[in-house]
């Protein structure tokens, strides 16, 4: 690895579902986006035509292709199935209201980082394949990326990048973007900025 490189990664949430909307664990169960949600998603259109990157990456589900389309119209992402969100198995459709009684659903809230879903992915599965992609990424020579993927996977790759932020810190939005702006140094990945786009400034780290 070069001693000083820089790379951009910008991460986006693919756009609503029924589910999503209804708040049920949706995982690997492949349902399309809302049509009303690409209206979230015209103002990070705009940004994104003056900032496009090296390289485009997204989940192989439907909601993530479809809302890829949407961002770039003339762009062939790479699928990659590693972008997946975690598998939720036989609690796929299901709401927290419909699971807050089960002792296995309240045991795997409080462990869910080691402990897997009845017929579903652990954590520590979750977090490998993740760390699988964004390792081939830095070590890529690209200057910018662009990660069309789930809300669990932006949260596990923000987390690794950023010391400070735990799994659970970083929200999520629909229709925006998490832009990090990486710098590495002797081999080692350091965070320099977070923002929110498009939004009105910068996080400096």
């Amino acid at each position: 690895m070069e001693s000083c490189r820089s790379l951009q990664l910008i991460l986006i949430r693919h756009g609503m579902t029924e589910w999503n909307k209804e708040k049920r664990y949706l995982g690997h169960t492949d349902l399309p986006v809302m049509e009303d949600s690409y209206l979230e998603y015209e103002s990070l259109k705009k940004y994104l035509l003056n900032h496009l990157p090296d390289a485009f990456y997204s989940s192989d589900l439907l909601r993530c292709q479809q809302t890829a389309a949407f961002l770039f119209p003339e762009v062939s992402f790479i699928k990659d199935p590693r972008l997946r969100e975690i598998s939720f198995g036989i609690w796929e459709g299901k709401t927290y209201e419909d699971l807050k009684n089960d002792f296995h659903y309240s045991s795997w809230l409080d462990n869910w980082e080691i402990t897997s879903t009845p017929d579903g992915e652990s954590g520590i599965a979750f977090h490998e394949r993740v760390s699988s992609f964004l390792s081939e990424v830095l070590k890529s020579k690209l200057s910018s990326a662009a990660i069309m993927t789930h809300g669990g996977v932006i949260r596990k790759i923000v987390s690794d990048l950023v010391p400070e932020a735990s799994f659970w810190d970083t929200s999520v939005s629909f229709g925006k973007a998490i832009v990090l702006e990486l710098r590495a140094e002797r081999g080692t990945w350091k965070c320099i900025s977070l923002s929110e786009e498009p939004s009105a400034g910068k996080e400096t780290l």
